[in-house]
């Protein structure tokens, strides 16, 4: 009985052994998203439905979990739209009341908190209760610092053209739909900007408020053209024709074109590159209407 005894242990340590390194090992090799979760800015809201699909469609993804009406998960979703504004990629979200009570969330007690999966398994959340997770509730850099622990970033320097793109747009811009638009001057030593927006997002409130604060000071270097998108069909429409034109795969607003220049989204960080954008456009010769959609 003593030698079973004696041969069980060291296999259960070794059994032990391995499952901790499997553990370990998925925890702490960074891996990519999905594809269709990069170039993209969004927050998408989703249903307890949904959430459960991507778990059993063992999907890699991010989700915010959060709260209507919590000031903490609204200062905390203002970072993380910081950080997919920066790194361009995209997030779900749900509200934790709607699945505080369900299996494949019992592990998570308090909100706000994202959390990680890789292949529908959960890799890692954070606790709002938790002390060593404060900064990272309040820090783009802290943010990323423990998200990229686990998720790798790619380059938002390039825009890849996917084969849906291609349809609408190519070199000799032979298959770009032919739009005129009336009331869009071309003027020497101005750059137009082209603002994309719908009536009720914040950051596009947002971006308003800036660009009505640096009028007085950059006003004679620009002409501004906004185009609501929400509750406007055509409009909708021409933010695909000039998206596409710019070889950019746009899924929401804000959406800006400076020039050469464009943007999805908008913060804060993104103020300077906007005033640099319209000073260094405003005498270039490009513009993405006349060159390219209406030539």
């Amino acid at each position: 009985m003593k030698k079973k005894f004696i041969i069980i242990i060291p296999i259960i340590i070794v059994l032990t052994i391995i499952i901790y390194l499997l553990i370990f090992n998925n925890k702490s090799t960074a891996f990519y998203l999905e594809n269709e979760y990069y170039k993209s800015s969004d927050i998408v809201e989703i249903k307890l439905n949904d959430f459960n699909n991507l778990i059993d469609s063992k999907e890699s993804f991010g989700i915010f979990i959060y709260q209507p009406m919590c000031s903490t998960s609204s200062n905390f979703e203002q970072v993380i739209y910081d950080f997919q504004n920066q790194y361009q990629i995209k997030f779900f979200k749900i509200a934790f009341s709607s699945i505080k009570d369900t299996k494949n969330i019992n592990f998570l007690k308090y909100y706000p908190s994202f959390i990680i999966y890789k292949d529908g398994q959960m890799i890692d959340f954070l606790e709002a209760d938790k002390k060593e997770d404060t900064s990272i509730y309040q820090s783009v850099d802290s943010f990323k610092e423990w998200f990229t622990k686990y998720v790798k970033l790619k380059d938002t320097n390039y825009t890849p053209i996917d084969e849906s793109q291609n349809l609408n747009y190519s070199e000799d811009n032979s298959s770009i739909v032919d739009i005129s638009l009336d009331n869009i001057v071309r003027e020497e030593n101005k750059v137009n900007i082209y603002f994309f927006w719908g009536n009720g997002c914040p950051h596009c409130e947002e971006e308003f408020a800036f660009l009505n604060s640096i009028e007085k000071e950059y006003g004679k270097y620009y002409n501004l053209y906004t185009f609501e998108t929400w509750y406007d069909e055509e409009n909708a429409k021409l933010l695909n024709v000039f998206a596409t034109a710019m070889g950019d795969k746009v899924t929401g607003v804000p959406y800006t074109i400076i020039g050469d220049k464009s943007f999805s989204g908008f913060t804060s960080s993104y103020e300077n590159d906007f005033k640099n954008a319209i000073i260094n456009q405003y005498n270039n010769s490009f513009d993405v209407y006349f060159d390219k959609i209406n030539k």
